[in-house]
């Protein structure tokens, strides 16, 4: 295969990755409505009815997760009008939004029902912790020295590389289980760069790895002549990395966080060990490379839709907290796993609309 590169490079959106965003959120969502119930489905891939619960869990973790973030990246490539400056302001916004979400999320619940879920005076750490916002913003300052460097392409490509080759060996260097000091607002503060046990959800190390990979998938996207060939080279190595991966994992019993999230009880999906996040970045190219072929096939048929479901996704991922976290009082007695099912639909559907609501007030 040769590698063709193109002088003019290319700003229009991206099908496949307008289908991966899609996928992301709406099994963010999913995945968020089921935690609430996750009490009763703890052992619900060995019940009869478990092919809901096995989906969210799977889509839920890397597709979402991992594509969310990827995304992130690739987009950030893509941005031919943002500015440091702009970059910087988005970072403080990104921040602001970490404590609404943190408060929805983690605190509200408590406050509303303290018997089930514990009040705001047990557990006010969680102001400053637990979501995906500390990374993004941390990730914006990445951003914000891209485009800094935005007419030095080699300096990009090397930082890029060596950013995540930085990342990956940190992951090797620091227990995949965490360490606690003790004192959980100490903890909840380290957890934003490294894993902490439960005071973190999506740490610097190894999380960054993926707004990286995608950024710098990005730039060379934008540069690659031919999009099946990419798409090809991305099945190849997604191929290639997810088989080699998963054949580690299960022969030397290593936790397997990175395929079956939420189906392990010795680490969390979130606690990447270094296999788990080879085979990660592996699931993301062969995502991006299926997606690819769906979109051909489709011919252009799901592009409106998907574009400007896209377009929204950060919208509806600050949205959606409105409808999941009053509901974690209801899914706490939610005893099947269709019905969890049906209840994500539907607040699925009702954050989309209230985000298309929103933007026509707003326009």
């Amino acid at each position: 295969m040769v590698l063709k590169m193109s002088n003019t490079k290319k700003t229009t959106r991206v099908p496949e990755i307008e289908l991966m965003k899609a996928i992301a959120i709406i099994a963010m969502v999913m995945v968020h409505v089921l935690e609430g119930s996750l009490n009763v489905f703890e052992n619900a891939w060995e019940l009869p009815g478990s092919i809901p619960y096995t989906l969210i869990e799977f889509f839920g973790g890397i597709p979402a997760a991992g594509v969310f973030t990827f995304a992130m990246g690739w987009g950030a490539a893509f941005s031919d009008r943002s500015t440091p400056i702009s970059y910087l302001k988005r970072a403080f916004k990104l921040g602001l939004l970490l404590f609404y979400v943190n408060f929805v999320y983690a605190i509200l619940p408590g406050l509303l029902d303290p018997a089930d879920f514990g009040a705001f005076s047990e557990h006010p750490y969680a102001i400053i912790g637990f979501n995906i916002y500390s990374l993004a913003t941390i990730c914006m300052l990445f951003f914000a020295l891209m485009k800094k460097l935005a007419d030095k392409p080699a300096a990009r490509a090397v930082i890029c590389l060596a950013v995540v080759v930085a990342i990956f060996a940190a992951s090797i260097l620091v227990p995949a289980e965490g360490v606690t000091s003790g004192n959980p607002w100490i903890d909840t503060l380290i957890g934003i760069f490294v894993r902490q046990n439960h005071y973190s959800w999506f740490p610097l190390v190894p999380w960054a790895i993926f707004p990286v990979m995608g950024y710098g998938f990005g730039l060379l996207y934008r540069r690659w002549e031919d999009r099946k060939r990419f798409a090809l080279a991305s099945l190849g190595i997604g191929a290639v990395v997810v088989g080699v991966s998963q054949a580690v994992i299960i022969t030397s019993g290593m936790p397997n966080a990175s395929m079956n999230p939420g189906w392990v009880t010795e680490i969390d999906y979130y606690a990447l060990t270094p296999w788990n996040i080879v085979c990660a970045c592996g699931m993301v190219c062969l995502e991006m490379a299926i997606a690819f072929g769906i979109m051909t096939l489709a011919g252009g048929k799901l592009h409106p839709v998907l574009s400007d479901l896209s377009k929204n996704v950060m919208e509806m991922f600050v949205a959606h907290w409105i409808f999941v976290s009053p509901l974690y009082l209801l899914l706490i007695h939610v005893t099947s796993i269709w019905i969890n099912a049906a209840i994500g639909i539907v607040v699925f559907v009702l954050t989309y609309a209230v985000v298309r609501l929103w933007n026509k007030v707003r326009n």
